[in-house]
Order: C-alpha cells, then structure tokens, then sequence
C-alpha cells in the first residue's frame, strides 16, 4: 500500500470504504433469502477457486462475472453488492489484503449500481426475476450487464492510471478490447441461470450452470498457457541472438519496453500492445542470417559488409514467417530502419507508409542506442538522447511517436541501467562493432548528409 502514489492511496481507501459501507448496510436492508444468498456465493468461490492467467498485462479476469449478473437479477441491489465482495476477497490468487479489498469493493459497488439502474428500467421484471417475460426483460438484462461491466472497468482502470503514471485510455481500451466479447458471452450464463431458478428449478440451478462456468475457465486458462508458450518461443530466438551477438545483449528487452511505453502513451490496446512487444524484442533477429564477424568486428565495415548487414530486417521476416502468431510483429521487423523522408532500408518507405510497428521501434530502437554504453563510448543521458531526437523529428522519424515516447519517459522514466556521459564524441576516432549504434556508421563510411547528428539510428544514413 505505501508503495502507490498519494493519490492512488486516496482513491483505494475511499472505494474500499464505499465498498464496506455497502455491506455494512446490506445486512439492514437486503430483503433477500439468506439461503439464496448462500448458494450464489459457494458458486462465485467455485468460479474462482483456480486463478486464470490471461497473461494480461493491467487486467486479470474472474469467471464469476456470470455469477455477479445473476445475482443482480436474482437478489436486490444490497445482497448482489455484498455478495461481489465476499466473492472478490476469496478469489484464488495470493493478493495483498489492499488489493483484495479493493477489489471486493469495485465490485460490490458496480453489482449495488448496476441493480439499481436495472430495477428502474421498464421492462425489468419483479424482485427476484419472478415476473421475466420474454424478450420483453432483454433489454434491461443487457443495460444491467453493460453498465456492471463498465464500472467494473472503470474503477480498476483508473487505479491503474494512477498508479502506474498511464493514460487512462490505454488501460481502459487495452483491457476492454481484450476482455468484452468473451466477458459477454459466458455472461449470458448467468441469464440463464437466473431463468432456471425462477422457472421451478431453484438453487438446483447452481449445479446445472457448473459445468458451463467451469469450461469457461478453463477456456481462458488455454488463452494464458497459449501465449505463454508465445513468450517462450521469442525467449528462444532472442537468446540465440545474443549468443551470437554479445555487443547488444540486453538490447532487445529494452528496445520492447521502450516500444510498449511508446504505444501506451499512445492509448494502443492490451491485444496490440502485446504484439508491439514480440515485435520489439525480435526486430534484430535476422542477425541470426548475418556472418558472427561481421558483427563481432572490431574495425570499419567495407561496403559489402555493410550491405550484408542492411539485410537483417528481411532476414528476420524470413526466419519468423511460419510463426503465425507474429503476423503483425513482422511488420515491425521488416521496417524498422524506414526513415519517414524515405531514405531509410530495405524497401524505401516514408512517411505513413511505414508501418506503425515499425516507426515505433525506430524511435525505441534509437533511444536504448543512445542510452545504453557501446564498446567505443559511454552512454548518453536521456536527457541528451531526447534532443537529438527531437532533432530529427519529421526527417528520420515520425514525430507523432518521438513525442509520445519523450511524454512516456517524462512520466515514468527511464532506467538504462549505465552511468551516462556529456562527453563530445567525435566520430572521425569512432570505430563500428554493431549495427545498432547510431554514431559508428560515421566512422565507418565518413560524412554524410547527415552526419551534424551523430545518434540518428543503427546505419541509417545513407551512404553517398
């Protein structure tokens, strides 16, 4: 708790408060049965008695969605509020208590609003779902279903906000692109529980809608195993990368949290974010295609060996191809030493024909270039690395993204793990070692146009 911001401890206390409050108030004026109230609540720990990792990076999710739905159809607002709390701090996964009771709380006050709004609704059947008539009840059921979804949402997304120093969109539209469909659909099983109960079969009805809650979990438990056995594919490939080339070991790592931080502040879903990393931590894979020499040098690269080196983007879209997964990440590996005025490798591209990936990881990519010490020179400040790229905002790269990762730094930071240096550089006494460093392809093929900036990308200029 006292590692959250000020403000978010603010917001935690008070919804938990709310939340208690909530409770405490039920026992006085719930009007429902005890009994009724027993049975949803041992169906809601059953729901969550295993932890579903979705490998999402803000949210996780809870399969008593349906269970939070029925009972705001089957019981009154107070029970349905108090009955999301208690569901919520037994959840599966080991928690600290403040988060427990936060989330209990979130809940318990999305369940006690979104019954409220569903008993005013026309159409809305009587207490306890007694006096459904059909499709005329649809209608409220879907308003009632939405707006506890939304809250739910809401509330979690905004802790997250301030918390972590992220833009509200990004982790309310990376959480809701991910979770609405599928949140929906094994939400209507709780629709059908209701009906179940209230047409003569009672709390039997429990037992009968088990089986579909529980195949839904483990439906989005092989969501999670499927995208860790993705995390474990590109873990293989990157260290075969830095087995080769030990100069840039680390470098990929860094380059995808640059890119993630990036598309964050850019407000890009949970889904494409996830993508946008796969894409930053392989966008040098082709190296795997390029003669260990070459990038284990010590001196000047030739003009072979510098073209040898310029096809490791298409390398890399070459080794990945049959990955099915990486559709979009190879965009990103294909492209990313594009220049938007078009002088970039290896097709040429400017402006927004560049991929999005691409022109995201082009900025990362340069940022931890600059940042991060080479055999022959010390790293450079953030500070420093934001001016040039500012500098070369609009010419090499799309100043859309430069401006979204200055505003990711200023607001989180940016930790380069080496001690920086304000040295001058001189590139005439620079000597290359990997594509990767924005200043030694100055050393290696002397003055160009673009030579006033000697951190303007892995070999990117062209040569003349």
């Amino acid at each position: 708790m006292r590692s959250l911001p000020t403000t978010a401890r603010v917001y935690v206390c008070v919804v938990v408060a709310i939340g208690l409050a909530l409770c405490a108030a039920a026992v006085a004026h719930t009007t429902a049965s005890w009994r009724d109230f027993l049975v949803l609540a041992v169906l809601f720990w059953v729901a969550d008695s295993a932890y579903v990792d979705t490998r999402l990076k803000f949210f996780s999710v809870s399969t008593g969605f349906p269970l939070a739905l029925s009972a705001v159809l089957l019981l009154d607002p107070w029970a349905a509020g108090a009955l999301c709390m208690v569901g919520a701090i037994t959840y599966a996964k080991a928690r600290p208590w403040f988060k427990r009771l936060f989330n209990g709380s979130q809940m318990a006050i999305s369940a006690f609003l979104s019954g409220l709004l569903y008993s005013a609704l026309p159409g809305a059947p009587g207490a306890g779902f007694t006096d459904a008539r059909f499709p005329d009840c649809l209608p409220a059921v879907l308003v009632a279903g939405v707006a506890f979804f939304v809250l739910n949402n809401f509330f979690v997304a905004y802790v997250i906000k301030l918390s972590a120093g992220v833009s509200l969109l990004s982790v309310w539209w990376g959480g809701f692109g991910e979770l609405a469909f599928s949140t929906f659909g094994y939400g209507m099983i709780g629709l059908i529980m209701a009906v179940l109960w209230t047409g003569g079969v009672g709390p039997v009805a429990a037992l009968l809608v088990l089986a579909p809650l529980l195949i839904a979990r483990w439906a989005f438990q092989q969501y999670g195993e499927q995208h860790k056995a993705y995390e474990a594919t590109v873990a293989s490939l990157i260290r075969a990368v830095e087995t080769k080339d030990y100069y840039t070991r680390g470098h990929s790592e860094r380059v995808a949290k640059a890119s993630v931080m990036l598309a964050e502040q850019l407000g890009m879903r949970e889904d494409r974010l996830e993508m946008l990393h796969y894409a930053g931590m392989l966008h040098d894979v082709g190296k795997l295609g390029v003669p260990t020499k070459l990038l284990q040098k010590t001196g000047p690269l030739d003009d072979a060996e510098f073209d040898s080196i310029k096809l490791h983007p298409t390398r890399g879209v070459e080794m990945v191809n049959g990955i099915a997964f990486l559709s979009e990440a190879m965009l990103g590996i294909r492209h990313h030493h594009e220049r938007v005025d078009g002088l970039g490798y290896p097709d040429g591209l400017a402006g927004e024909q560049i991929p999005e990936f691409a022109r995201i990881i082009a900025v990362a990519d340069a940022f931890d270039s600059m940042t991060s010490t080479r055999s022959y020179r010390s790293a450079r400040s953030v500070t420093a690395a934001i001016d040039e790229l500012k500098r070369w905002a609009g010419t090499q790269f799309d100043t859309r993204m430069v401006n979204a990762l200055v505003e990711a730094v200023e607001a989180r930071g940016w930790d380069a793990n080496v001690e920086p240096t304000e040295e001058v550089i001189d590139p005439s006494v620079l000597v290359i070692r990997d594509h990767d460093d924005p200043a030694g392809e100055i050393a290696a093929f002397g003055p160009t146009p673009y030579q006033r900036s000697p951190y303007y990308d892995d070999v990117q200029a062209q040569v003349s």
